[in-house]
């Protein structure tokens, strides 16, 4: 009996040290919630304190027009309500199947006739679009939690432009691409005030198309000196108004939000991490630390950019599954700084083309090389940021080849992708063939 005595004794003081060291536990995960809370909190008021903003809220105050500003957005969804698909897509380019031929060859009979017919039949579109473009602020009317519902219509409504740039390209009315290449820089820059991940992405696509369809119009074009200067001017200010920075301080902003609220991921990234307090804590301040090393990342000269965001996720893959939140949500934007990178390049690149044909106007021949623009048309022999060398310049036998090295930091003679096979290395080329 009096074992029996002992050992009830013994199984209640070890059920006793058990229930102590939960309760431990326990105190101690609340303290470390209740630290980290505290040290999160203390980060978030000091992004504010910056003016940086840490809710949707505090984000849509500080995008909002004062009252009675005339607000672009309001025309521009006007025009992407008018906007008509082609009729006949298998002929149109960009928003079509259509191919558009070698450079400086005639557009097909039936591409010209349905590209003509596409641009006819969204005459009110395109009149929508270029008053829109002639007002100075922008702010779309969105609900951050529930994503960006006209991205689509604006891709649509640029590939509209791009169209019309290269048709009037073919029929050689260069007051008429110069208005329709303003008018599409300018639908892309009315983004440039919305610098969340995506709309920026966006923005970078219509620049980029406008400028595939000037150097298009460029092959089958004269442009007179004032002309060129204009498209150059307007070219200078997408670049200065390009925010890599601003775009990382908004998408940190997103991520907050993502963390805090759960329920509002499935509606916009299309995952769902299950609200667990201690996950969830670990979760937000590693956020915080992402985007920071991010945020520092975009400060980088554009060169350098690209190689230090992957840097920051092959970090964030070698974390442990205790850092779930931050590993599920967070964006890759190692790819996102390429494509910024790729964006800035092709600004150069036009540019430098432009600164060729008006040395070219100016002296019936083109330039030996790209001294010979310095400095009467640059200000200098424009950098290839891939590699930190000039600008390759090749003159050909019907024009020339003005190129970056692209991502591999290689040169390939400037050949464009759809000169080598699929996956085989290529430059990323400004072809004229005039």
């Amino acid at each position: 009996m009096g074992n029996e005595r002992e050992r009830d004794r013994e199984g209640l003081r070890a059920w006793q040290i058990v229930l102590g060291v939960l309760g431990l536990l326990i105190v101690l995960i609340v303290l470390y919630l209740v630290i980290q809370r505290s040290s999160v909190e203390r980060r978030l008021e000091a992004l504010r304190a910056q003016g940086h903003p840490t809710s949707f809220a505090e984000l849509a105050e500080q995008l909002r027009l004062p009252d009675g500003t005339e607000n672009a957005a309001d025309t521009y969804v006007k025009a992407f309500n008018a906007f008509l698909k082609p009729t006949d897509p298998a002929n149109t380019p960009y928003i079509g199947q259509a191919t558009l031929p070698a450079r400086g060859a005639p557009l097909p009979e039936a591409m010209a006739q349905a590209t003509a017919q596409y641009v006819a039949d969204n005459q009110e579109c395109l009149a929508l679009l270029r008053e829109a473009g002639t007002i100075e602020d922008c702010r779309y009317d969105w609900e951050y939690a529930k994503g960006l519902p006209y991205l689509p219509s604006m891709r649509h409504c640029a590939q509209l432009l791009a169209s019309t740039i290269v048709l009037r390209g073919y029929e050689e009315d260069s007051a008429a691409v110069v208005a329709s290449f303003r008018d599409e820089l300018r639908l892309a820059q009315s983004l440039r005030h919305e610098p969340s991940l995506i709309s920026h992405l966006v923005r970078v696509a219509c620049t980029a198309l406008s400028l595939r369809a000037l150097e298009r119009t460029l092959s089958v074009t004269s442009f007179t000196d004032e002309q060129l200067v204009e498209m150059s001017q307007m070219l200078t200010e997408v670049d200065a108004t390009l925010d890599l920075t601003q775009v990382m301080i908004t998408e940190r902003c997103y991520m907050i939000e993502y963390t805090r609220n759960p329920s509002l991921q499935s509606g916009t990234t299309g995952t769902t991490v299950p609200r667990i307090p201690i996950l969830g804590g670990i979760g937000l301040a590693d956020i915080l630390d992402y985007m920071a090393d991010c945020i520092e990342a975009s400060k980088l000269p554009a060169a350098q950019r690209p190689a230090r965001f992957r840097e920051i996720g092959k970090e964030l893959e070698d974390l442990s599954l205790l850092h779930v939140v931050v590993k599920t949500l967070a964006p890759a934007l190692g790819r996102v700084a390429e494509l910024d990178l790729r964006c800035r390049v092709d600004l150069v690149l036009a540019r430098t083309v432009l600164a060729i044909e008006r040395y070219r106007l100016a002296n019936g021949t083109l330039p030996e090389d790209l001294k010979a623009l310095v400095p009467t048309y640059l200000d200098q022999v424009p950098i290839d940021f891939q590699d930190g060398q000039p600008l390759r310049y090749r003159r050909t036998d019907t024009g020339y080849r003005l190129y970056s090295v692209f991502e591999d930091g290689q040169d390939h003679g400037g050949k464009h992708r759809d000169e080598v096979n699929k996956g085989d290395p290529h430059d990323w080329p400004f072809i004229v063939t005039r």
